[in-house]
């Protein structure tokens, strides 16, 4: 496919490669597997079609009486596969908000959990709820210049709020990670209730923006793609709670790589 493709680029830049209706159709394939950076280049940057949603207001005492989401996703992916994923998830996460790993009884002890039907949510909020993590809350860890201007960033575009230097410099490193990402998934939880495709498109722009910003962040090649489309289409044949655990990962990785 890639030999394909660079020899219609090439017959293209002979004659015109923005030939009407032509780019549109060949562009997807470029960004598939030659690289969004390069569709950039050849394309020129593009309109987007997936907007970020209006934040909404997250109502405290709402999820006390609101029935759970319920996921109609019926994954293609087989049990086999889904239980690597579930691993790799415990191995991102452990490392990600605790930035240790895993030992051998937290895997088998956490794998259990979700086999039984816990919720990578779950999981997650038992690894920064514990006494482990209270401990960690206690260090002196201060934020960097990096670090506050990440966070600054993520609250006001990805949040609609705004937070003070002066607010982040008395802040831990630690509880910090922990009260936003927090925060986060009331916010999605409550584009959940509202509609599920709002909570496609923030994940969708969320995802493409913070790629774009910092590409040298990650490695995954789906991580690193900066397209809009290729996000929401990953996050909609997938678990909702996969597309929680992403955010989860990504904006712990995200803290740490920038308070350095």
């Amino acid at each position: 496919m890639k030999k394909i493709l660079m020899v219609m680029m090439f017959s293209l830049s002979i004659t015109n490669i923005h030939a009407e209706g032509f780019a549109d159709k060949l562009r997807p394939y470029v960004e598939e597997y030659l690289g969004d950076e390069l569709a950039v280049k050849l394309f020129g940057e593009k309109e987007e079609s997936i907007k970020l949603p209006e934040i909404p207001k997250v109502m405290k005492d709402a999820k006390s009486v609101r029935a759970e989401y319920q996921d109609k996703m019926k994954s293609k992916i087989s049990k086999e596969k889904m239980e690597k994923a579930d691993l790799s998830f415990l191995f991102e996460i452990y490392e990600a908000a605790r930035r240790v790993k895993p030992n051998e009884n937290d895997v088998a002890k956490w794998m259990n959990v979700i086999s039984q039907g816990g919720s990578r949510e779950g999981v997650y909020r038992a690894l920064v709820l514990d006494n482990t993590y209270a401990a960690m809350e206690n260090y002196d860890t201060p934020m960097t210049d990096s670090g506050i201007s990440f966070s600054k960033y993520y609250v006001s575009t990805f949040m609609n709020k705004e937070i003070s230097k002066e607010s982040l410099e008395k802040t831990n490193f630690y509880t910090l990670k922990r009260v936003l990402v927090e925060q986060t998934l009331e916010i999605l939880d409550e584009l959940l209730f509202k509609d599920v495709n709002l909570f496609y498109d923030w994940y969708a722009v969320f995802s493409a923006e913070i790629a774009k910003k910092y590409p040298n962040f990650f490695t995954n090649k789906i991580r690193k793609s900066t397209s809009r489309e290729r996000h929401r289409k990953w996050a909609e044949f997938v678990p909702v709670q996969h597309v929680k655990s992403e955010v989860m990962v990504k904006l712990h990785k995200l803290f740490n790589a920038t308070n350095q």
